[in-house]
């Protein structure tokens, strides 16, 4: 006795359940006009010619010309030869059609195929430290940093906590030998911040192979060797400031953020002499201005390495 569940392979060559009963039904009997095939297959008798006419044109039964008309059975081994023939025949008009269908695709990547990206989000200032700066103590080749006062406030709390991030980035830093640059984000209000945040982890921050200064972005972030971006989120209304951050995986954005870090590496203070601290018309603006005295002040981090505290 045939079982319906061993058809089901004809369902890959295009037949419907309708069609596979009626196949089945005629290979058990033989010859059988409509009737006999509804009945023994469980097909509708509105849908039986129609299946019946279309397993003849591929060529998997024989239609009598009797009234009333007959339907005859191919034998077993010639309908399996037949249907492994119309099995070849579909896959090879797919890859015909396949070629056209790679040209329409590739022909615009970013509209119609996109890009696949990990993304993860951390919430609150623990979890942008703890699951995300994380990765900066893994790093392999380079870690490039813009930070701003969210970033110092984040650092400075966990720190206060018990956990010694900049310690961990620090060793692995130094283990690896990677190229690892800073550039600190500021405004004239967030200046006494980072004097603060440079003198409290100067130990830690040593192994920083360049530190340089810019007005504020607004866009904080960290790329981490050639796929790994953090993105910062700060909102004013969140008390602590920094409410959640994005890490994504992805290599096209990892350079494009690359890009944008050298030139603003290039056009940035390679030390705090060239920032006047004092009162004066920058500090309405809120933008630390830039003094005439290259040589004035005393708060200076070079691009190689932290001054002495005796310079602090």
């Amino acid at each position: 006795m045939m079982r319906w569940q061993e058809l089901e392979p004809l369902e890959e060559i295009g037949l419907t359940s309708y069609e596979r009963k009626a196949l089945a039904a005629l290979m058990i009997q033989g010859v059988a006009d409509a009737d006999s095939l509804c009945r023994e297959g469980d097909v509708p008798s509105s849908k039986i010619y129609l299946a019946m006419e279309k397993l003849a044109g591929l060529g998997l039964a024989e239609i009598q010309p009797t009234r009333p008309k007959l339907y005859s059975a191919l034998p077993g081994d010639e309908v399996v030869n037949r249907l492994i023939e119309i099995s070849r025949q579909h896959a090879e008009q797919f890859s015909k059609r396949a070629e056209a269908l790679r040209a329409a695709l590739t022909a615009h990547p970013e509209r119609v195929r996109g890009r696949k990206a990990f993304v993860d989000l951390a919430l609150g200032v623990e979890g942008h430290v703890k699951r995300h700066v994380i990765h900066l103590t893994t790093a392999r080749k380079r870690i490039w940093s813009y930070l701003e006062h969210g970033d110092l406030s984040a650092i400075d709390k966990l720190s206060a906590a018990g956990f010694p991030i900049l310690r961990r980035i620090a060793r692995n830093t130094i283990e690896q030998k990677i190229d690892h640059r800073v550039v600190f984000g500021f405004t004239y209000q967030t200046a006494p911040q980072l004097v603060s945040f440079l003198r409290k982890h100067r130990s830690h921050m040593e192994h920083v192979t360049g530190v340089r200064y810019s007005g504020e972005l607004g866009h904080p972030f960290h790329i981490v060797d050639e796929e790994v971006v953090i993105l910062c989120l700060d909102h004013p209304f969140v008390p602590e400031g920094r409410f959640a951050s994005l890490l994504v995986r992805d290599k096209e954005l990892a350079q494009k953020l690359g890009d944008g870090f050298q030139k603003l590496w290039s056009k940035a203070m390679r030390n705090l002499r060239e920032i006047d601290f004092h009162p004066g018309v920058s500090a309405k603006q809120g933008s630390p201005s830039v003094s005439s005295e290259r040589n004035s002040g005393r708060d200076t981090v070079q691009t190689s390495r932290i001054e002495s505290r005796e310079k602090l």
